[in-house]
């Protein structure tokens, strides 16, 4: 009796086991984040391809002269870009404030 019931037990178990995705995320992101409409752009790499400078910004591929959202992609350099839009400028760091601030300090 008890071993048909651990066996019935083990076998639910298993079964509610692999209809969970392990990998999955524990919070639902905000509709806004998954679209890609209305983020604040994050640079997080520039890559050097021979004379010219690609960036990557929230994960897509872009290089100067392109746009990302409503920003013009307008300077790219080995530290920052600059991405301009109607109403504003935004310069992006690979690094913080903070690190370059420490740097000067060290001077």
């Amino acid at each position: 009796m008890y071993k048909t019931l651990l066996s019935l037990l083990l076998v639910s178990f298993i079964s509610v086991a692999q209809t969970t995705d392990p990998t999955k995320p524990l919070l639902k992101q905000a509709s806004g984040l998954q679209t890609g409409v209305n983020v604040f752009p994050v640079l997080q790499s520039i890559v050097h391809s021979g004379e010219q400078l690609n960036v990557v910004i929230n994960g897509k591929l872009l290089k100067q002269g392109d746009t990302f959202n409503q920003y013009h992609l307008q300077k790219v350099t080995s530290q920052y870009v600059i991405l301009s839009s109607d109403e504003k400028k935004i310069k992006l760091s690979l690094f913080s404030s903070v690190v370059d601030n420490s740097k000067k300090k060290d001077k």
